[in-house]
């Protein structure tokens, strides 16, 4: 019996029924589903953790471990290359873009002017359709008016950035941090609120050295883990 409780909680981790909670249910809850004593049940909950699917931890409950995704970085990352390469699909979804005052991170990292006006664009990152991190962008709106137009047209950044004479750009530097997501951040994630995100602050360049974008991801700290190429020279 402890084997074909294991058998279907194990298909439904893969199937990401826990994606929301990050966690099984409770041992009273599950006991009285598969209507076993909680014996039976613990054995097929030692069974998960044994295979990796899950952690124990008294006091607060049994965890879901999903397959945690690589993501690089480096002075080339590349949001869609790094899921491509693990077989996952990228897509993301547009939230929000406006116009705006720069914040003072944007203003001290893409090198403007106090009261200067950024473009600030806002998509949700996910793979396979599963949301991964929430992404926040400023552009410096002098150099690239016309970007908010040509981004709700349905064009790609990559092809913007052409527009706007950057045929390519490299990664200046990343600054990893964590915190704790806000009830919106958590509704979007899909992740409980008293999970850590990983937080990414970074700066790209076009080829001259000069600053285009200034960007903060907030990554799920359960299905992303940052990988960091030191061997890269930028």
């Amino acid at each position: 019996m402890w084997r074909q409780i294991a058998d279907t909680l194990t298909s439904e981790i893969r199937d990401r029924a826990y994606v929301e909670t990050g966690r099984l249910p409770g041992e009273i809850e599950l006991s009285a589903r598969f209507a076993v004593n909680r014996h039976t049940l613990r054995q097929a909950v030692a069974a998960l953790q044994s295979d990796g699917l899950v952690r124990i931890e008294p006091g607060r409950g049994t965890f879901v471990q999903h397959e945690l995704l690589d993501y690089a970085l480096s002075n080339r990352t590349r949001y869609s290359e790094n899921l491509l390469r693990q077989g996952l699909l990228p897509s993301q979804q547009l939230l929000g873009a406006r116009e705006m005052a720069a914040p003072e991170r944007a203003v001290r990292d893409l090198k403007l002017e106090k009261g200067e006006r950024v473009l600030m664009v806002e998509l949700l990152d996910e793979a396979d359709g599963a949301p991964i991190g929430l992404a926040t962008a400023y552009y410096p709106a002098r150099r690239f008016d016309g970007l908010l137009e040509m981004l709700a047209q349905g064009k790609r950044s990559t092809e913007i950035l052409k527009h706007f004479g950057v045929q390519d750009y490299l990664r200046l530097q990343s600054r990893i941090t964590t915190q704790m997501p806000s009830e919106e951040t958590a509704r979007l994630l899909k992740q409980p609120g008293n999970r850590p995100l990983l937080c990414v602050e970074c700066v790209d360049v076009d080829m001259r050295g000069q600053p285009i974008k200034y960007g903060e991801t907030v990554f799920c700290g359960d299905r992303v883990q940052l990988i960091v190429n030191a061997g890269d020279d930028a």
